[in-house]
C-alpha cells in the first residue's frame, strides 16, 4: 500500500495520507517524520464521514496547514499537508490512484480467471 501512495507522500509538503474505510476502520496511515500513530489520537473517523454526506471531497485550510479529503469506492483518502503544498498536484496524484485503491468485484468466475 505504501508503494501506491509514495507519489503523494512525495510531493512536497504533503505530512502524511490516511486511508480509512467507510465504517471510519483505518485501513492504512504513514506520515512524514515522528508524526506516528496521530491517525489514532482522532478516533472517531465515521462521525467525520457522516457529516461529509455524499460529498465527492473536501478541501479544510487551517491556519497551520491544510487537509484534503477524497471518496474512494471503498472508504476514505485523507491527506494532511502544509500550506505550501501544492493542492493541484494533490488532487492530480489522488485521481491517478483511485483506480488503484478499488477492490475488482468483477473479476470472479470463469471470465475473471483469463483476465491478466
Amino acid at each position: 500500500m505504501k508503494d501506491l501512495l509514495s507519489d503523494v507522500l512525495g510531493i512536497n509538503g504533503v505530512n502524511g495520507v490516511i486511508l480509512f474505510s467507510g465504517s471510519g476502520e483505518i485501513l492504512f496511515d504513514s506520515f512524514k517524520g515522528n508524526r506516528q500513530d496521530i491517525s489514532q489520537k482522532f478516533i472517531n473517523w465515521k462521525k467525520l464521514i457522516d457529516v461529509l454526506g455524499n460529498a465527492r471531497e473536501a478541501d479544510f485550510v487551517f491556519r497551520n496547514g491544510r487537509i484534503y479529503l477524497r471518496q474512494t469506492n471503498d472508504g476514505y483518502l485523507l491527506t494532511s499537508m502544509q500550506l505550501s503544498a501544492s493542492i493541484a498536484m494533490v488532487k492530480l496524484n489522488c485521481d491517478i490512484l483511485l483506480p488503484q485503491l478499488t477492490t475488482d468485484k468483477k473479476n470472479t468466475g470463469f471470465k475473471g480467471f483469463f483476465k491478466r
